[in-house]
């Protein structure tokens, strides 16, 4: 089991609690504050977002606007959000905390790498079981204008608006997300329960259900255990924030090259698994996680 430091329980802190409130008071007053640019951002260009989510096609120059404003309010969502907990509640101890000062070891970003590339079918499975169960109409809707938005970042004509749909999805999610989810939510949540497994799975179930695509929060969510475990044995951040921006922009690229072919996917479709592949996929990434574990620990036993 790996220990991490106690800093947390130092009793002149606030507790878990009181942590968690005042990040969801940073979270919501930047969501609301950075929502207000995007749609001032979107109404200077003449966007209207309820054109967008009925369906709309934008023009080029509409849908770099688009995607600026969207960077704006994720930036003002996770980003800033977590720099300022950082900053206000950390203070000194952010770079203890988050272990942003690990580097990591390349073999262990390529082995959890490899881990969440081989899990695709596995991800893929969850997401057809998440499809077939009965979800509330407002859910639904929400799913439906994830993926309105979702469309239009992804519609890319030229290497200005893949470039700035790598920005979007690929690096400042990674950031953003990460910081919050598992630099902050899992270490707060260990260091509260005192159960690392527990605290990985609560946090990874956040990131599905804050993507506000609940018919696919089961994947997201697995996706955000990876993700989880990736940072907790590996000591290092800087870890499930690469992993995260690979696992983006690969598909991001993917994507426009498609398009480029004149192949442009349906963004919400899930390919069929077979119960070959599906169990191929359990044996090969079972395996890569015993290695990662084991490599964990023999690095951890040659440390002084």
């Amino acid at each position: 089991m790996i220990e991490y430091s106690p800093t947390f329980k130092n009793p002149k802190q606030p507790s878990g609690l009181s942590k968690l409130i005042f990040l969801a008071i940073l979270i919501l007053g930047g969501m609301l504050l950075s929502s207000g640019l995007s749609f001032l951002i979107w109404n200077l260009a003449e966007i209207d977002i309820n054109d967008v989510l009925k369906g709309k096609e934008l023009s080029r120059n509409e849908r770099i606007h688009f995607r600026i404003g969207l960077m704006v309010n994720h930036a003002g969502t996770f980003l800033i959000p977590a720099l300022l907990y950082c900053v206000l509640v950390l203070k000194g101890r952010s770079e203890l905390l988050l272990q942003l000062k690990n580097k990591p070891v390349p073999s262990e970003v390529m082995i959890w790498g490899l881990i969440i590339l081989f899990s695709y079918p596995i991800i893929a499975a969850l997401a057809h079981w998440n499809l077939s169960l009965p979800l509330p109409d407002w859910m639904k809707t929400s799913q439906s204008d994830s993926l309105a938005l979702v469309e239009q970042t992804l519609t890319m004509e030229g290497l200005t608006e893949l470039s700035l749909s790598i920005i979007l999805v690929g690096l400042l999610a990674a950031l953003g997300e990460e910081l919050i989810f598992r630099g902050i939510l899992q270490r707060t949540f260990e260091f509260v329960w005192n159960n690392a497994h527990l605290a990985i799975i609560v946090a990874a179930i956040c990131f599905g259900a804050f993507h506000m695509q609940f018919e696919r929060i089961f994947p997201l969510s697995f996706l955000g255990i990876i993700l989880g475990y990736s940072y907790y044995y590996t000591r290092s951040l800087l870890v499930p924030v690469i992993l995260h921006f690979l696992n983006n922009s690969i598909q991001v690229i993917s994507i426009y090259i498609l398009a480029q072919r004149g192949t442009m996917p349906e963004i919400d479709h899930i390919p069929e698994i077979s119960y070959s592949l599906l169990l191929i996929s359990l044996v090969i990434t079972t395996t890569l996680i015993f290695t990662a574990v084991r490599l964990s620990a023999q690095k951890n036993e040659s440390r002084p």
